[in-house]
């Protein structure tokens, strides 16, 4: 059976130790380091491999959305399961919206809790029952926009989409570039970038892929 390597993020000592000691108790969760604030996290990233970070939101130096934001980014492969005290919208909006693929509360059994570690290290999503309504009415106020949903699963920046669109009309670059105030060579690095996302290797592909989306329009 693999490991489930694991960083705590806490920064009351008691809270993380006590939790630290809890998951030693499951066969399969390893915890390798335990951290008291979002950048100490990202420290120790760039020289420990883990699976995922257990992530508290409120912390000194990078609170815990801002460090989450940045493990996406820089970490794709490591997933974060944020475990607070809020049950507030906003923090769970917060949390989703950086990256996060799972959200516990601090009340959640441990049982609970090594379940949902493990959701996430397979790549799956879980939020505590206790925040599902928001969750919900959240999603009902803010609406469902299809294109939208396919550029963040595509993790397409907004630089990208604009250049996208810009793709579909017969401007060279070059002429992206400048009407964009950025050099031809940054156009074709997003270029390139667009292509692997999209899963393509010409700009006919890549119009055509972001017509079939939604991300630009047909015609």
């Amino acid at each position: 059976m693999n490991e489930i390597e694991v960083i705590l993020a806490d920064d009351h000592a008691l809270f993380r130790q006590g939790l630290a000691q809890l998951l030693s108790a499951e066969p399969d969760i390893a915890v390798m380091y335990q951290a008291s604030s979002g950048r100490e996290v990202l420290e120790k990233l760039k020289t420990q491999k883990v699976d995922v970070v257990i992530m508290d939101i409120s912390m000194p130096d990078i609170d815990g959305i801002a460090a989450t934001r940045e493990i996406a980014q820089r970490y794709p492969q490591v997933k974060v399961l944020v475990l607070s005290a809020h049950e507030d919208r906003d923090s769970l909006f917060g949390a989703i919206e950086a990256g996060a693929t799972g959200y516990a509360l601090k009340d959640t059994e441990p049982e609970e809790l090594a379940k949902a570690i493990r959701i996430v290290a397979r790549g799956g999503s879980i939020v505590s029952p206790s925040v599902t309504p928001q969750l919900l009415q959240g999603v009902r106020e803010v609406g469902y926009d299809p294109a939208e949903a396919e550029r963040r699963r595509l993790n397409l920046s907004d630089r990208e989409v604009q250049i996208l669109r810009e793709l579909a009309t017969p401007k060279s670059p070059a002429q992206i570039g400048r009407e964009l105030f950025i050099s031809t060579k940054t156009v074709q690095n997003h270029i390139s970038s667009i292509y692997r996302k999209l899963g393509v290797s010409s700009r006919t592909e890549a119009v055509m892929r972001a017509m079939d989306l939604g991300l630009t329009p047909k015609g």
